[in-house]
């Protein structure tokens, strides 16, 4: 369960979306647009974000705080898993595939406060407008082959 957290106006949403790595490559005018359909949440200690088969409809931008990420292929669960700090990308399965399965567990660490992007929304953009599209499978593919990479490492 999410707690209410006060509304950012689209404007600090687009600001912060600028200082994140994975929305370096996208326009100001792009990191509006993927701003409207983003809203921030708090998470308490101890909460699990998702979990393994749960379907992906959202991606998040952690904020504050730190989340635990485990992946897992078929019967292999990463043993140590990954630790996501402030500015990290989580949850990208939305922005693949919305509603597929999740394949991986993400829990609060610590009290968070994250953004959290509509996958389905963003997509719609995407598919109507290819640059915006471009950037973001770019950005993307980024994030899956590090995540691949470091769960092959193990």
């Amino acid at each position: 369960m999410e707690l209410a957290t006060p509304a950012l106006a689209a404007e600090e949403i687009e600001e912060f979306l600028g200082r994140v790595s994975f929305f370096a490559k996208f326009s100001a005018a792009q990191r509006a647009r993927v701003a409207s359909v983003s809203r921030l949440v708090r998470l308490p200690a101890g909460k699990q974000v998702y979990q393994i088969g749960d379907p992906a409809f959202t991606c998040y931008v952690l904020v504050e705080g730190r989340i635990l990420f485990s992946l897992s292929v078929g019967q292999r669960l990463a043993s140590a898993g990954q630790v996501i700090g402030h500015g990290e990308v989580f949850g990208w399965a939305a922005l693949v595939e919305p509603g597929q399965p999740r394949n991986g567990t993400a829990m609060a660490m610590a009290p968070c406060t994250a953004l959290a992007i509509d996958g389905a929304a963003l997509i719609a953009m995407a598919d109507a407008d290819h640059s915006l599209g471009y950037v973001l499978m770019r950005a993307l593919n980024q994030i899956i082959t590090g995540t691949l990479t470091a769960f092959a490492a193990g």
